[in-house]
């Protein structure tokens, strides 16, 4: 028995839905107070505290682990200056930070409660709409021609061989937009979710991540980071660390996707060691490739051209994306610069962010233009950063704090993890074809994942991502069941699991 399993029983009743909650807030606790005495500092210990435990409050057996894995990328966001700063003795960057112990030790409390809060409201609202279902006969859906499924996702994604999309160049109409090319992202998920539970077609995961992958080489942003994250996140609901012997099925699910780790590991360092620059720089100079074939290609060039730098001396390199990883420099500078020198904001950035969300610029096309996320920056943290050329945000939190303090901000931190929550739950009862929930949670809360986004802009991405893509579902839905033959059989009600079969089914493990 494990240790995890030692701790689970007696303490978690055997189908909790959130079965590692009590389990890993312990683990926590000891592994954060062990390294805190090892290190002779409580702050390490509590990042790690706070790491294991937000995973426990958030994983939700029968869903994918989105939340866990929001939660860990931004934690990274948090510590990864911090660690390199304890490692290297100086903290990555250009801008010199402010109390960066005093800003992680804010922020780290502040995903605890982002954690709490999604972790009361989502838990709360599954709970009442289970109840609500008791005595029914769930359905279980399923994809019967997952070749039309491969199909139609190599389709969606062929486009970006042909065509450079940029919703932005469509003011009014970007967001819907969006929101219609992230069906391809759902399309794309289910697809792997389907291929891990069958425990066949391996090959059409494979083909399908390097067809979406390489097409995003190139890129202005480091969008080729996109569906290697996502094939992480279904990856992961394989794990199910509440059970038995699932270390023997995370080893091989690990080792399986140990190619997409390094490849993604390399291609950060090449990005952000040099070619992000040279790849913009030849963009905004209008020298852009003509096609998308020749943008992946000069990408596969500088790659070739930077691998023996990389290898010979990848200290610059490390240095450049733990410097891009880390978002608490700017949060630092805040915590400095208000109210000594700028006052609150007393609710200012909270309304700028209900009419954004609320009012369509198709529908209000006179609603004022937002200012810049630079512009935020330079009034909240006293730096002069450029403001024509780059977009740089203090993230949310500090957004919080700029608007009321402390006090305002543990509240406003909790009550954000609150509205998370609800538009999983909205996800959750709303979803019209329940074999693509897995993928329409995953891609709908990955606006938020980020913790440097802009709580004005990214509040309203939220709402138009769960509003938008359960309606398109809805009206794609008889077309969908007739293409993809979605198939329903009944089952008993409660938690099942995303990937893989219910404890009492005879079979193979998941992976």
């Amino acid at each position: 028995m494990t240790t995890t399993h030692a701790m689970t029983d007696g303490l978690e009743q055997p189908d909790s839905p959130y079965p590692l909650t009590v389990p890993w807030l312990l683990l926590g606790a000891l592994a954060g107070m062990a390294l805190g005495v090892f290190a002779d500092d409580a702050l390490p210990g509590y990042a790690v505290f706070v790491l294991v435990a937000g995973i426990g409050l958030t994983w939700r057996r029968d869903d994918p682990p989105i939340f866990p894995f929001i939660l860990s990328y931004q934690w990274l966001s948090v510590t990864v200056g911090y660690w390199f700063e304890r490692a290297a003795g100086f903290f990555p960057g250009t801008y010199r930070p402010g109390d960066v112990e005093q800003t992680v030790l804010v922020a780290l409390t502040g995903l605890l409660l982002l954690a709490g809060g999604i972790r009361l409201v989502y838990h709360g609202l599954a709970a009442w709409h289970t109840r609500g279902r008791r005595g029914r006969r769930e359905q279980t859906w399923a994809v019967s021609n997952l070749r039309v499924l491969f199909l139609a996702v190599m389709t969606a994604y062929a486009v970006d061989y042909f065509f450079v999309i940029n919703t932005k160049t469509i003011p009014g109409l970007d967001v819907a937009l969006q929101r219609v090319l992230d069906l391809r992202q759902i399309l794309l998920v289910t697809l792997w979710v389907e291929v891990l539970r069958r425990r066949e077609g391996y090959s059409l995961l494979w083909m399908s991540l390097g067809w979406a992958f390489v097409s995003r080489l190139g890129a202005y942003f480091s969008d080729f980071k996109s569906p290697l994250l996502l094939l992480l996140i279904v990856y992961a609901a394989t794990f199910r660390p509440w059970e038995r012997r699932w270390w023997p099925r995370s080893l091989l699910a690990l080792a399986k996707l140990s190619p997409a780790i390094a490849a993604l590991l390399v291609l950060l360092l090449i990005w952000q060691g040099g070619l992000k620059r040279e790849t913009r720089d030849v963009i905004d100079t209008g020298f852009a490739a003509s096609s998308p074939v020749e943008r992946v290609t000069q990408f596969a060039e500088g790659v070739v051209r930077e691998m023996p730098l990389l290898s010979r001396d990848p200290e610059p390199y490390v240095e450049s994306l733990v410097e891009r990883i880390s978002y608490v420099t700017f949060f630092s500078l805040v915590l400095d610069h208000v109210p000594a020198r700028e006052p609150h904001a007393h609710g200012e950035l909270l309304t700028l962010a209900l009419a954004n969300s609320t009012l369509p610029r198709f529908l209000f096309p006179d609603k004022p233009v937002l200012a810049s996320d630079s512009h935020y920056t330079r009034r909240f943290s006293g730096v002069m950063v450029a403001e024509e050329t780059t977009s740089i945000s203090i993230g949310y939190m500090a957004e919080f704090y700029a608007d009321w303090g402390y006090a305002g901000m543990w509240l406003s931190i909790l009550g954000y993890g609150c509205w998370i929550g609800l538009m999983a739950a909205l996800v959750r009862i709303f979803d019209p074809v329940p074999v693509f929930r897995p993928g329409l949670l995953i891609v709908s809360m990955l606006v938020v994942a980020d913790f440097e986004h802009q709580f004005i802009k990214g509040f309203a991405a939220l709402n138009a991502s769960v509003g938008l893509l359960l309606t398109l579902l809805f009206v794609l839905r008889p077309w969908l069941t007739r293409a993809l033959g979605l198939t329903a059989s009944a089952a008993d009600a409660g938690p099942r699991p995303v990937i893989g079969r219910r404890k009492a089914e005879p079979g193979p493990s998941p992976v």
